[in-house]
């Protein structure tokens, strides 16, 4: 609705003046039109940006868009050229369309919340919401790939992603072994991945925790100082055929030191190995707080904000900021101008086809929007 736009505004439970930090983080070089779908007029004005857009991106339930005439085939017959990107809960051709679909959702149906934790832990959901954030860089993908292919063939084309997909996609290898070999992931005794080779897991310390990867067995004996060790399990696969053994083992000496002592140890050994960080320690981690992994914008209501960089080094440099996350119909007059409407604007919000920012020029007042 024009009233309150999209749901992310609104989403999570901490608010910066109102804002909500998760729609900070994620809107970042973005403008933002706020139109009224059913509205006639504002029907016509999504129709008119559709006319010269590169890519459409729509994420509402599927058929929602066919009924506000915004569909793959209305708009394709509009702008043959523009690439239209579709992401669901569950896709097209789910048993019930009507169903939400939302991130937590996708990794239960997928196996995903069993994958996470240990034999005794109930199914865990991963902290990040990663359904969601690997659904949208596949579709991303997929836009760009259909982009590449328009310059070719002059057409656009139709990308569909759904998280159920997306989350499929995440397990691929648990999947496809289950799959093929009948055999259903064993979930491991201490946090890890119960689909790959021995040494694997997250152990506790004596003020923490540490995770330890794919090593060698010599490494391994040699970073935790247990000389035993090599000759109980002289390689991975001893080493993965008695995981549990193993990782009591791990865990008892690991336990007798602080993480930074069991870190150092392991390092000097060569063993693949990372404290385990909390958040407080995870922004002074020097991994983590390297200054282009963050960057910082002013935002007009919310404040100057910190946020996570591009993960994407172009050259050496990092992608700018150019923008913070627009308010809502904050680029509303700008874009209709762009369309030859300005001067249909006032009628336009007072008709409720479009929402604008109430002005805070008192000159302005009587017209109801900034200028």
């Amino acid at each position: 609705a024009v009233a309150g736009g999209e749901r992310g505004r609104q989403s999570g439970t901490t608010f910066l003046n109102g804002h909500s930090t998760q729609f900070l983080a994620m809107n970042r070089n973005k403008r933002s039109i706020a139109l009224n779908l059913k509205d006639p007029e504002g029907l016509s004005i999504a129709q008119r940006l559709v006319e010269t857009a590169d890519v459409l991106v729509q994420n509402f339930r599927p058929g929602v868009m066919d009924r506000l005439g915004l569909g793959w085939e209305a708009v394709h017959a509009l702008n043959p050229k523009l690439v239209y990107c579709s992401a669901s809960g569950y896709g097209p051709h789910a048993e019930d369309l009507r169903k939400p679909g939302q991130d937590l959702l996708a990794q239960a149906r997928t196996g995903a919340l069993w994958l996470t934790g240990t034999e005794e832990a109930p199914p865990t959901p991963c902290g990040p919401f990663v359904a969601d954030v690997h659904a949208a860089t596949m579709l991303a993908m997929g836009a760009v790939a259909a982009l590449f292919d328009r310059a070719r063939s002059g057409v656009g084309q139709f990308v569909e992603v759904d998280l159920v997909g997306a989350m499929l996609h995440q397990t691929t290898q648990e999947v496809v072994t289950a799959l093929n070999s009948g055999a259903a992931p064993v979930r491991p005794t201490v946090p890890g991945s119960p689909s790959i080779e021995a040494p694997y897991g997250v152990h506790a310390t004596r003020d923490g925790h540490v995770a330890i990867s794919l090593t060698t067995m010599e490494n391994l004996a040699a970073g935790l100082g247990d000389s035993d060790l090599l000759a109980e399990f002289p390689d991975k696969q001893a080493a993965t055929d008695r995981r549990q053994e193993l990782n009591e083992r791990v865990s008892a000496v690991v336990a007798t030191l602080t993480t930074q002592e069991c870190v150092t140890a392991l390092d000097d050994a060569g063993v693949w190995c990372a404290p385990v960080n909390d958040f407080p320690a995870m922004t002074t981690d020097p991994m983590v707080a390297w200054p282009r992994r963050r960057l910082s914008v002013d935002h007009p209501e919310a404040g100057p904000l910190e946020l996570v960089g591009n993960p994407i080094q172009v050259n050496g440099a990092q992608l700018p900021a150019r923008r913070p996350a627009p308010l809502l119909g904050e680029h509303t007059v700008e874009v209709l101008d762009e369309l030859g409407l300005s001067a249909e604007v006032d009628r336009l919000v007072d008709q409720g086809a479009v929402g604008a920012p109430a002005s805070t020029d008192a000159a302005a007042a009587a017209g109801g929007v900034q200028r």
